[in-house]
């Protein structure tokens, strides 16, 4: 089975600068949207460390019989599963590190939308309210669970899924890596088929274009990259108030 993949990260219309990184490593399988926060700067400073740290890990953990886990093995895991899931937490240490460090990164941080790939096996991981979509068959999933008060809300039965939307708390973060001395990644495993379409994104993408409107986009036979541009073109017609970030990965 191969694939197509495609990601970029626009600056939007409103923000200064662009406080989010992309990282694609086909060779390691690595896929990975970081949405930095914290402000003058620091949350790109943020979103760059923890890309560094994850794809240093995953890296080094491609021989398994010689590799350290610092923060134990989950037995109930995957290999792969357990490989990001000490990756994430490598990152978390490696920003907070940083914040603890220097009084004026104090209170960054960043999300993490993290996808390992391995032959039709993927493990998707994530912290904070970057997403992870798949596309099957025409339906579009959220595969990712956000680290938001309102979504903790929804999940309470608190709040509908439409009132979260459009709550003035929806982008208040729960947990991010970096800002908290440890962070508990969602995880999800899954095989993919034939047609399947991955989508990483940052809250630059769904929140001014809802699920309805992504779906349509990627219901195509364009290009990944031409579905790129089209999504991102959606949130810019939208207003794009934050950073667009996008990765794009189809079987084919």
């Amino acid at each position: 089975m191969s694939f197509e993949v495609y990601g970029k990260s626009e600056i939007g219309l409103v923000r200064g600068n662009n406080e989010d990184r992309i990282l694609i490593d086909a060779s390691l399988g690595l896929f990975l949207v970081c949405d930095g926060m914290g402000g003058q700067e620091h949350g790109e400073v943020a979103a760059e460390l923890a890309a560094a740290a994850i794809r240093f890990y995953v890296d080094s953990s491609q021989d398994r019989l010689d590799v350290s886990w610092p923060f134990g093995y989950n037995f109930d895991l995957s290999v792969d599963a357990n490989r990001i899931v000490t990756a994430i937490k490598l990152a978390n240490r490696q920003v907070w590190r940083k914040a603890e460090q220097n009084l004026e990164c104090s209170g960054m941080g960043t999300t993490v939308a993290a996808v390992l790939l391995k032959g039709d096996d993927i493990v998707g991981a994530t912290v904070g309210d970057s997403r992870i979509y798949l596309f099957r068959k025409g339906k579009l999933t959220q595969i990712s669970i956000d680290d938001t008060l309102v979504a903790s809300f929804v999940q309470k039965g608190m709040l509908s899924t439409t009132e979260a939307a459009s709550h003035p708390m929806r982008n208040v973060l729960t947990q991010a890596a970096g800002s908290q001395e440890s962070v508990e990644a969602h995880l999800y495993e899954e095989r993919l088929e034939y047609g399947d379409t991955l989508l990483l994104c940052s809250d630059g993408l769904y929140g001014p274009v809802d699920d309805q409107k992504i779906c349509a986009i990627l219901d195509t036979p364009d290009t990944v990259e031409r579905v790129a541009d089209r999504l991102v073109a959606a949130a810019e017609e939208a207003g794009a108030p934050d950073n667009v970030s996008i990765i794009l990965l189809r079987y084919t």
